[in-house]
């Protein structure tokens, strides 16, 4: 491989985030007494995603997001009013405890396992919520260090964010790293304003519609990254 140093994100690139979120906002809304209908799931997941952009600009605090966005989406699309905090710990909990991986995930590790390539996770999860789901999926020790945004102070795409990340690693040479994720504006992003090389894992084929954001690679098998 060209790459020595590669940086993984988390959810929708290594573990299977969609199918974990299903089961944990399933649980959540049925405590509430709410069937989660493919409608208003997929309004929340809009909702919610608005919200991490947001957090990536930083132009709202992790903890605000966390705290106020089942209150917020209760009270606009149910009119419903609901403890936020709380229902975030629940949910958080919930999601925690699943570790569905995405396809060849496993394989990508097995493999990258017996070459001389170091792995770190680079992700602006939950710190809790990842480190619970990398050791019950038993994928903790493949990585050699684990950046979270959330113990770093800054998140991706934010260019102090990898600068922190590349400060912990020992005699690092960034013309031999690659950031690989599936987020244009949260890993690519990142990548370009470090200038670090990007893979852009798109399973599903989306289009770029960003003028601005060019992914290195482009890959919609985590497995092609063997041949880079």
């Amino acid at each position: 491989m060209k790459y020595r140093y590669l940086f993984f994100d988390m959810d929708n690139t290594l573990f299977d985030f969609d199918a974990d979120e299903d089961q944990a906002l399933t649980q959540l809304f049925e405590k509430q007494q709410v069937a989660l209908t493919p409608t208003l799931k997929a309004d929340y997941q809009a909702f919610n995603q608005a919200l991490w952009v947001q957090y990536e600009q930083g132009t709202l605090k992790r903890e605000a997001l966390l705290n106020t966005r089942f209150a917020t989406f209760f009270k606009q699309a149910l009119n419903l009013t609901v403890d936020g905090p709380t229902l975030s710990h629940q949910y958080l909990a919930s999601l925690a405890l699943g570790h569905d991986l995405m396809p060849q995930s496993q394989q990508l590790m097995t493999a990258l396992a017996q070459t001389d390539a170091e792995l770190y996770v680079t992700t602006n999860g939950v710190a809790h919520t990842q480190y619970q789901r990398l050791i019950d999926s038993q994928f903790k020790s493949y990585f050699k260090g684990i950046f979270i945004s959330e113990e770093l102070g800054y998140q991706k795409p934010d260019p102090a964010y990898f600068e922190k990340v590349f400060q912990q690693i020992e005699d690092i040479d960034l013309t031999q790293a690659l950031i690989v994720g599936d987020s244009l504006t949260s890993d690519v992003q990142g990548g370009q304003n470090v200038g670090v090389d990007t893979a852009w894992y798109n399973p599903n084929g989306a289009v770029n519609t960003s003028s601005t954001i060019k992914p290195t690679h482009e890959i919609k098998e985590l497995l092609a990254l063997l041949a880079m």
